[in-house]
């Protein structure tokens, strides 16, 4: 088959679905794929604005590219990319079948019902488009399920897989009474890093470090320095050792408002800390409820904090070896179920 593989960025590309991309290749297929960034064979500089004038423009180039190269398979990854060229396909008579691959809906419990009403209107407009998904927790389950988001089956996977060999993580020290907290993690309101420096001021005896860069990171350290924090809130900026500050800390901590399946969270675990979290899809698949506290509950979390939290884990299954042939052959399901069909006509 000839395959295309498509995301927003190289760096997505990269981290996640390499070695898919070699699987698919040692099955025989040609794989191509659609991304900014270096490496890319079709370059779509995708705006973070979603409903940005110039995606409007990019899906008419997207649309010609597809159709042109007459792909058989085309595999979405995150929230714009996967919107767009579905935007762009529908209608394309003979289209390739499209499996989207859901790292996490952007909407869902514990938004306003106008967000929600948003994204959700913009998944049944591409519906049409949506041979296939591929979820990673029970609450984006329960909502393709309910909306009818796809033309065909739904399926549920525990993630992408990590190769926990190449991550450099080390065995934490964790111990109890906690000390030393640690979060990984793009700088940006959706991460929520703010709300854990907020909450510094009330844990006079701890550190924080802040691992990850973004666009939020002026504000962070505009906070720091107006809570005097300077001396037990640290940031790191970009960095690949993310295994070193793991094991430097005795407790991970989250104040994620929205998540697929958080990698973050997975390495921690396989680091061996204690982790408090915030209850939320993803990471309440994840960890037991004595770990999590409601979005931006203070009193819980710093409740939370001061208990002993070890927990077993059984974290082999969310391994690349565990992961990666499961998701093959639900990969390779698809295809067979679309070959019996020929080439797809306009629904």
């Amino acid at each position: 088959m000839k395959i295309l593989i498509v995301a927003s960025n190289m760096v997505h590309i990269n981290n996640f679905h390499r070695p898919y991309i070699e699987a698919f290749k040692e099955d025989g297929h040609d794989v191509f794929v659609m991304a900014h960034g270096e490496g890319a064979d079709f370059q779509i500089p995708f705006k973070k604005r979603s409903m940005s004038l110039k995606n409007l423009i990019l899906s008419a180039k997207i649309k010609k590219i597809i159709k042109k190269e007459k792909f058989d398979v085309i595999f979405l990854h995150t929230t714009l990319a996967a919107f767009w060229v579905r935007f762009a396909i529908k209608g394309i008579k003979n289209r390739p079948l499209v499996i989207n691959t859901v790292h996490g809906y952007l909407f869902g419990k514990g938004f306003s019902s106008l967000h929600n009403k948003i994204y959700l209107t913009c998944e049944r407009l591409v519906r049409k488009a949506t041979d296939n998904i591929v979820l990673m927790n029970d609450e984006d389950v329960e909502i393709a399920t309910e909306n009818k988001l796809s033309l065909g089956e739904i399926y549920k996977v525990d993630g992408m897989g990590i190769d926990f060999s190449k991550k450099n993580l080390k065995k934490a020290n964790s111990g109890f009474p906690y000390k030393n907290l640690v979060y990984v993690g793009e700088l940006n309101k959706r991460k929520n890093q703010i709300f854990l420096v907020k909450a510094m001021k009330y844990l006079p005896d701890m550190t924080l470090t802040l691992v990850g860069d973004g666009k939020e990171r002026k504000a962070i350290e505009k906070l720091i320095k107006k809570e005097k924090l300077q001396d037990r809130v640290k940031i790191t900026g970009f960095t690949k050792n993310v295994g070193e500050y793991l094991s430097q800390a005795d407790l991970y901590v989250s104040a994620s408002t929205i998540e697929g399946l958080p990698f973050n969270i997975l390495e921690a675990i396989y680091s061996g800390l204690p982790i408090v979290a915030t209850d939320i899809k993803g990471q309440n698949d994840i960890l037991p409820s004595k770990c999590l506290y409601p979005v931006n509950d203070m009193e819980g979390y710093l409740s939370l904090i001061s208990k002993n939290l070890e927990c077993e884990y059984q974290i082999d299954k969310y391994a690349i070896d565990s992961v990666l042939p499961k998701n093959m052959e639900i990969y390779k399901q698809c295809a067979r179920a679309y070959e019996k069909e020929e080439k797809h006509i306009v629904r």
